[in-house]
């Protein structure tokens, strides 16, 4: 039958109205930026990267150590260099903005667009792979993802086959490694990851066991403990007055509160925080409180390293002993290795340097001086009152020499405080003559239930690597 307009054949066909559509819409809307906060597309693609980074850095650090083995003579570049792998019209010179300052006396090194890949040493990395044995043990050079001012691969020569290349983190995820709060800013390799001048290397660095203590090779914070947001970015406030500290009994740093406790170079130091609450806080984190064997651990080996004495030997004037003056009036920021001083308005030589080296090339920032830190007496953390060591004079709490060569000095040691316990290795040493720091006692009657080390930015000549507070 044909159909005409007189006549039509009529479907009973009903479609979506307007308010329908409009509400299907909102529904998906609601659904796609439930999917993309879910998901978040930037952090995954960020992931991503910082996977490619992390895969970059064994490779080239496989690379390395397999040239070192093969030829340990090889020329690893020019020390005091950073060579990027940002390409550079200009190179050697680097042309790139952003680019962190560097300490005096360094500077950048940059290939140009066309070689930046090679790996016959006119590449990047300034060294001659294919002079392996079997060849050249990587194609190319890899680069950075991003490769620009803000992210890219660096490599660092130092002396005697040390070296390092780093590379920044991106991501959340790989910033807070294993979900656990212990925050890195890079990824880092080579036979000395803290040659970076630009980046920290690793944020704890491995402590060679003694013996004397019964302890074995631990890892402990480089920096003093920070608190960090979820990106593992420093937090600044709450702070205590000018301190410069962050005042933690005004917002306890928990991951409640996405806050998270770790050991990085910037950010203020935590302080206002009770002795179990800074056990909770690294056990929060997986790790525990230095015990009083694992502080005299670093101690005795930073003693025993020249290089943390004034006049460059063991024995030889004093040893440096931090911020300690009050001057500033509060405690500092740590900075990278090479500017030891940061914050002081001191320069090499003076007793005011804020790092000491430990025998395994480590460097540890504010062992002594800047905030004093809580200790665990024993490693069951023993917490019951202190019986104090005496004084050769006076009464009540005061500061006491360790040798006797200045009063006052400590007369007579407990079972409590041994004197090969808190003590440095030679018995005449002291405050004035080594900056080996006193100690803070009650001349024989109860002191507290904790240990203190180190002193802070206003004890002065009385903090040291061996000061020690008994209150």
């Amino acid at each position: 039958m044909k159909i005409t307009a007189d006549n039509p054949i009529r479907k009973n066909y009903r479609g979506f109205t307007l308010v329908e559509l409009l509400i299907v819409i909102a529904i998906l809307a609601v659904l796609a930026a439930a999917v993309v906060i879910v998901l978040n597309p930037a952090e995954l693609l960020a992931q991503a990267r910082d996977g490619q980074r992390s895969s970059d850095m064994k490779t080239v650090g496989d690379a390395l150590a397999m040239l070192v083995v093969d030829n340990p003579s090889a020329n690893l570049g020019t020390q005091k260099t950073v060579y990027l792998s940002i390409p550079s019209a200009s190179a050697p010179s680097c042309d790139i903005a952003g680019l962190p300052s560097l300490p005096s006396g360094w500077s950048y090194n940059c290939a140009a667009p066309q070689s930046l890949t090679n790996v016959n040493g006119t590449g990047w990395l300034p060294i001659d792979f294919t002079t392996v044995k079997g060849g050249s043990p990587i194609p190319a050079l890899p680069t950075d993802p991003t490769n620009n001012g803000s992210f890219f691969y660096s490599y660092t020569p130092g002396a005697a086959s040390m070296y390092s290349v780093s590379s920044k983190i991106e991501s959340v995820r790989h910033r807070q490694q294993n979900q656990s709060g212990i925050f890195t800013t890079n990824f880092a390799s080579g036979s000395n990851p803290q040659l970076s001048s630009i980046y920290s290397g690793g944020d704890w660095i491995r402590v060679p066991g003694d013996s004397a203590y019964n302890t074995q090779d631990f890892w402990v914070m480089k920096y003093e403990a920070k608190c960090v947001d979820a990106g593992g970015n420093p937090l600044y406030v709450p702070t205590e007055g000018t301190y410069q500290t962050y005042y933690d009994s005004s917002a306890p740093c928990v991951a409640g509160s996405n806050r998270y406790i770790a050991s990085v170079k910037d950010g203020y130091p935590i302080t206002r925080v009770s002795h179990n609450t800074a056990k909770t806080y690294c056990a929060s984190i997986g790790a525990h409180l230095l015990t009083n064997e694992e502080y005299m651990t670093i101690v005795k080996n930073a003693e025993k390293q020249g290089d943390n004495w004034i006049g460059g030997s063991v024995g030889s004037n004093k040893l440096y002993r931090g911020h300690t003056d009050n001057a500033p009036a509060s405690a500092l920021i740590a900075s990278l290795d090479s500017n030891a001083y940061a914050g002081t308005g001191n320069t090499a030589g003076s007793e005011q340097r804020r790092t000491a080296v430990l025998s395994s090339g480590e460097t540890i920032w504010d062992i002594s001086g800047n905030v004093w830190e809580h200790v665990m007496r024993t490693p069951a953390d023993t917490q019951t009152a202190i019986l104090t060591p005496s004084c050769d004079s006076g009464s009540g709490w005061q500061w006491c020499n360790y040798g006797t060569a200045t009063t006052p000095y400590v007369s007579a040691w407990t079972a409590d405080v041994a004197r090969d316990y808190i003590g440095a290795s030679n018995a005449a040493w002291d405050a004035n003559n080594q900056n080996t720091g006193r100690v803070y006692t009650n001349s024989g009657a109860a002191g507290g239930t904790v240990f203190r080390r180190g002193g802070n930015w206003g004890n002065g000549a009385s903090a040291g690597l061996f000061a020690a507070s008994l209150g």
